[in-house]
């Protein structure tokens, strides 16, 4: 059988959040969304986990991932394997320069591109932060199986735009058009709000209604190991094309991964969008931290998940 990666981008910095949300205990006893995914994803079939991060958490983060989960993975799933790699701000295409006035990292799409070099096989990618569902990883893990690694491939796993706000404050969503089961055309929105009765975005300070039965992209993405070079193009061309010339006040431009389906689309190539059975919570802000312990704690009661998650 194919072997498959899942790559989990944990380089975020949590700023809305206020904190470490990656890794913040709010299973039952104190799981994080990440312990989540990773043992939803060995349970899949995943067999290398690749974990994207910024330099800060490195020492921490490795240290964590052997201590908290090497034990549970060894004893149960002994052909999987784990790797770190760092989101770097200086890490870009050959050519690329970046300007030194720039703290925040390039985006989601540069943090794919920083996993580039371990991956060799069909993939998919996560956020560390959100809780996708085992029914979701099985899913996409079936599908990555069948795909020909030698040619630019993609999928992705869309969800119902109402299942993915937050009462909270504003959120950023992938917009998905699609053409029977295949995706057409994908934007990324930065500002979505509800007030529970309407949605809409906020573009150039103009507002824009959302109807609610749009399909959005929560970064569940599969690709197979050519989206690299993909990246790589388009990486070049956000830096030729919007960074160059800036000046600082400008220089929050980020990179995302909606414009990588939407380059392999503009490529002649179909990406089927997956159903799942699953719900999707995830934590933006802190006040969305509650709610996804109700909703975790209720899937342990189910049977869903055991706890505590990593029992020997």
């Amino acid at each position: 059988m194919q072997s498959i990666s899942l790559v989990i981008l944990a380089a975020g910095l949590g700023s809305r959040y206020g904190g470490q949300k990656q890794t913040d205990g709010l299973g039952p006893n104190q799981e994080s969304l990440l312990d989540y995914a990773i043992y939803d994803g060995l349970m899949a079939g995943f067999t290398q986990i690749v974990f994207v991060v910024r330099e800060s958490m490195m020492p921490s983060f490795k240290e964590a991932l052997e201590a908290r989960w090497g034990s549970y993975r060894n004893k149960y799933y002994p052909e999987a394997c784990f790797e770190c790699v760092l989101q770097k701000m200086d890490d870009l295409p050959e050519g690329c320069e970046w300007p030194v006035e720039r703290t925040k990292p390039w985006g989601t799409a540069h943090a794919l591109w920083a996993a580039r070099k371990c991956i060799h096989e069909p993939f998919a990618m996560i956020n560390a932060d959100d809780f996708y569902g085992r029914d979701t990883f099985l899913r996409i893990a079936q599908h990555l199986t069948t795909l020909d690694n030698h040619s630019l491939d993609a999928c992705l796993v869309g969800y119902p735009i109402t299942r993915t706000l937050s009462k909270n404050g504003s959120v950023s969503r992938g917009i998905c058009e699609i053409r029977g089961s295949n995706l057409s055309r994908i934007v990324e929105r930065t500002n979505i709000e509800t007030d529970g009765a309407s949605i809409w975005y906020k573009e150039n300070e103009t507002v824009q209604l959302l109807d609610g039965t749009e399909i959005v992209s929560m970064n569940l993405i599969g690709f197979s190991s050519l989206i690299f070079t993909v990246l790589e193009d388009l990486l070049t061309n956000f830096f030729t094309e919007q960074i160059e010339g800036m000046n600082p006040q400008q220089l929050s431009a980020e990179c995302y991964i909606p414009s990588a389906l939407q380059s392999c689309i503009e490529r002649g190539l179909s990406v089927p969008v997956l159903e799942s059975n699953s719900v999707w919570f995830g934590v933006t802000y802190p006040d969305d931290a509650p709610v996804v312990c109700d909703e975790l704690l209720d899937l342990v009661k189910e049977g869903a998940y055991p706890t505590p998650l990593w029992t020997q």
